[in-house]
């Protein structure tokens, strides 16, 4: 399987796995910037608007990858787990869809009502949400060594932390502290995103398999450029959020819109590089 063929199979997950994240990290971010005083200035409503937009386009791309949508309803009786060989099993993707729900409607009681303790309550549910999304693919390591549950976690966190607060830039950041916010929060989720990234690439390259000697082999060459590019892209986001001079300032739409390109690039290689007996033999 090539990394083009990869891609176009992956691409609903790829979108879903993005969007859904830029709307767990805006919930974030806006909770800790604006929860206090949310119903003084009515831009709750325009914060829960964005985040449906978000959750709801995320789902949607989601669906194609289900294949049959009438999945979804099936995964859910499989919520409290399963028995296997004797073993209890966690079933991960139930609680994914469960997280997925659940922030749909909490962010609908936003937006009807902007109460403070609905918007903190948002992020809790969005980052067990998130926690599920990443233990899905941690629990498939056995069978496909190049995911790593740890790794995974820490770049699905960053890549919210990241997204979250350069949406949050480009649709609620209006004073010079919430730019604050959100340009230290991009930062943060910047370094941790590439360290997350670097931490990757060196399991990836300590990887000895029997089906493949380099893993790297799986991109075709494209391993180095997606990386570079992906971050490249990040960090101008970051940069052009710093040069914000002016509330009407287009620079976070179009930091926004650069970031979301440089983590979903990346992101192609995570499910890119997926190699197993099941797939390669």
């Amino acid at each position: 399987m090539t990394l083009y063929n990869s891609f176009i199979e992956e691409l609903p997950l790829i979108l879903f796995t993005v969007i859904a994240q830029s709307a767990v990290g805006f919930s974030f971010i806006y909770a800790y910037g604006n929860g206090a005083a949310a119903q003084k200035d009515e831009r709750y409503k325009k914060f829960a608007i964005v985040f449906l937009s978000l959750v709801i386009l995320g789902m949607l791309s989601s669906v194609f990858h289900l294949g049959d949508p009438f999945h979804a309803p099936y995964m859910i009786t499989r919520i409290f787990g399963f028995t296997q060989n004797g073993n209890f099993v966690i079933s991960w993707l139930p609680l994914e869809i469960l997280g997925l729900g659940l922030m749909v409607l909490v962010g609908l009681l936003v937006l009807l009502k902007g109460n403070k303790i609905v918007i903190y309550a948002l992020p809790v549910v969005g980052f067990a949400m998130l926690y599920a999304m990443g233990n899905i693919y941690g629990s498939m390591s056995n069978t496909i060594p190049t995911w790593n549950l740890s790794l995974t976690l820490l770049l699905f966190f960053a890549s919210a932390l990241l997204l979250g607060a350069v949406t949050y830039a480009a649709f609620i950041a209006k004073n010079s502290i919430e730019h604050k916010i959100s340009v230290t929060a991009m930062a943060v989720g910047f370094i941790l995103f590439v360290l997350a990234l670097v931490l990757y690439t060196y399991h990836l390259g300590s990887l000895r398999l029997d089906v493949m000697e380099n893993v790297f082999d799986l991109t075709n060459g494209n391993y180095p450029i997606l990386v570079s590019l992906g971050i490249i892209l990040c960090g101008i986001s970051l940069v052009l959020l710093f040069m914000k001079e002016k509330e009407d300032s287009l620079l976070p739409k179009l930091a926004f819109v650069l970031s979301l390109v440089g983590v979903f690039l990346t992101r192609i290689l995570f499910y890119g590089m997926i190699t197993s007996h099941i797939f390669l033999g």
